[in-house]
């Protein structure tokens, strides 16, 4: 019997989420410290990669203005520009230690399980746990890592590996994911359970 192995899962870092130039912060939205959340986000995409590990990058795109549903009526700037295919925005960060083996997934809403083949992605992988990390806290990382828990997955948030636009909001999502959904740890923990020996199948 296979013992399940853990994956790292990055949650949209994109430029229209983080970039400076992007339709985010152009509306006040802004991810500060952004070199260190990159670095933050490759020490565990290192840990990941010489471990093994599957490595999965999430982005959040639309094909058209009619696919931002309600999200148009919440927030006004995203109803005819920003995270829209085969656009800057749409795309992961510059500096983002990716490798060719590495998966993506795409969707359309916060929560990277609806409507997208993340589960049986993790099926196949034999994946039981997720060390997540990325954009925005307490938006798509929570919302992903809450929809983790009611899939039986474990889950660990690298709490220096994830941030938010609002600090209050941002740490009071990792609270509240700290009380069931999840383990939120060090980056230097959530950086070990990647590195750690997987231990044989028993025969």
């Amino acid at each position: 019997m296979s013992v399940s192995q853990t994956a790292l899962l990055v949650i949209d870092m994109q430029n229209d989420y983080c970039h400076p130039d992007g339709v985010f912060a152009q509306a006040g939205l802004r991810v500060r410290h952004l070199d260190e959340l990159v670095g933050q986000v490759n020490t565990l995409a290192a840990a990941a990669h010489s471990a093994g590990r599957p490595v999965i990058w999430v982005r959040m795109e639309w094909d058209g203005d009619a696919d931002v549903g309600l999200l148009a009526d919440r927030s006004p700037f995203l109803r005819t520009q920003g995270l829209r295919r085969g656009t800057w925005g749409s795309e992961l960060l510059a500096g983002l230690d990716r490798a060719p083996g590495d998966h993506e997934v795409i969707k359309t809403r916060f929560d990277a399980f609806h409507r997208t083949g993340l589960r049986n992605l993790l099926h196949d992988l034999d994946v039981g746990t997720l060390v997540v990390a990325g954009v925005r806290t307490d938006f798509c990382v929570e919302s992903t890592v809450r929809q983790a828990f009611f899939h039986d997955l474990r889950v660990i948030v690298a709490r220096e590996a994830v941030a938010g636009y609002v600090d209050d909001l941002h740490l009071g999502s990792l609270r509240l994911m700290g009380t069931v959904f999840a383990e939120v740890d060090s980056i230097s923990d959530a950086a070990a359970a990647l590195a750690a020996t997987v231990p044989a199948a028993s025969p």
